[in-house]
């Protein structure tokens, strides 16, 4: 005996299935990230050639551009207005839904973005080495390894509900685009909270060993201390001093160098004025200037919008009498 089955009637659904995790893959999310990155990326570019002039003189500044731009789209696509897909996302078939199944809010994909843009935001910053206190160096620092690695450490090894920093924050789920429905998540196992804590109090500790480490070698305090003037240069955005020796590709004795490397937020109206203005500061300040067989001054500028970069290079080498005989020409041409 046989029953007609009518075509209206729905589908039954096979229990199994209700075991498979709707979350969206490791691999798929990291495949959906790097697609958005290079979409940005391509928004950067056309915003550094537009505006290229302008974004020179923003330094610090400058990855607030990039990260508008990324809250812009971020926010838009994966909340209702977009139906939780970015662009890489779609393309991964996943999308970004709440506990309910259902899109977010613009308000709280906005903020979702926000938590999950902070470490890429201040990672790279290229903040001033002597204006900026230790203690303000240490919570980025902080704030980057452990606020970054916690999201990438959750969406891997948290297979219960594959939830980041940022997902935990706003109560967001990443799921595989066909599925509908409430989301059955499990709350975090208290073996990844433990490590989690564990890696906080790690990194508190290495931030603290790293600056006391730091402090006790004679050579970093003294570039450190050469480093202050030229940062307070007009312009000057970051300075850094080392040393280092080059070994001759003929087997003479190794030239012992001095680098300095200047970040500077525009660019100078004689490149040549200013790397001497440079290198006559280093000589007053520092008595062992003498002692090196060259001294290199590196002048880089440009913009840093984080989503796109773009960054001029010019290098200065010469000895210290060399240098000595080039300042006073220099300064005399561009006072």
């Amino acid at each position: 005996m046989s029953t007609n089955v009518s075509p209206l009637a729905p589908t039954p659904v096979n229990e199994d299935s209700q075991l498979i995790p709707p979350f969206g893959s490791v691999s798929r999310r990291f495949a959906a990230y790097i697609v958005d990155s290079i979409v940005l990326s391509i928004v950067g570019i056309g915003i550094g050639i537009v505006f290229f002039d302008k974004l020179w003189e923003l330094g610090l500044w400058g990855r607030l551009v990039g990260f508008f731009a990324g809250s812009i789209y971020f926010a838009s696509l994966e909340c209702r207005i977009g139906k939780g897909q970015s662009l890489g996302k779609r393309w991964m078939k996943l999308r970004v839904v709440d506990v309910q199944g259902n899109c977010i809010s613009f308000a709280r994909s906005l903020s979702r973005f926000t938590i999950f843009a902070i470490p890429s935001l201040l990672y790279g910053l290229r903040i001033p080495d002597t204006r900026t206190p230790w203690i303000v160096s240490s919570f980025i620092f902080l704030v980057i390894v452990w606020l970054g690695g916690s999201t990438l450490y959750l969406i891997c090894f948290n297979d219960q509900s594959r939830q980041g920093v940022h997902d935990l924050a706003v109560g967001s789920f990443v799921v595989y685009y066909d599925h509908s429905g409430p989301v059955n998540a499990k709350p975090i196992p208290r073996l990844h909270v433990h490590i989690l804590i564990a890696m906080l109090a790690i990194i508190t500790a290495s931030a603290a060993g790293l600056k006391d480490w730091s402090d006790k070698l004679p050579s970093n305090s003294e570039f450190r201390r050469d480093a202050i003037p030229i940062e307070a240069m007009d312009g000057v955005q970051r300075a850094r001093l080392a040393e280092s020796l080059k070994h001759g590709s003929t087997g003479g004795p190794p030239k012992k160098i001095l680098y300095a490397r200047i970040i500077r937020a525009s660019r100078p109206e004689s490149e040549d004025a200013f790397a001497g203005e440079v290198a006559r500061i280093i000589l007053q300040e520092d008595r062992n200037a003498v002692d090196y067989d060259q001294l290199s001054i590196g002048l880089f500028y440009g913009y840093d919008i984080g989503i796109a970069t773009r960054w001029n290079h010019k290098e200065f080498l010469h000895t210290p009498a060399e240098w000595r005989q080039l300042v006073p020409r220099n300064l005399a041409e561009h006072p």
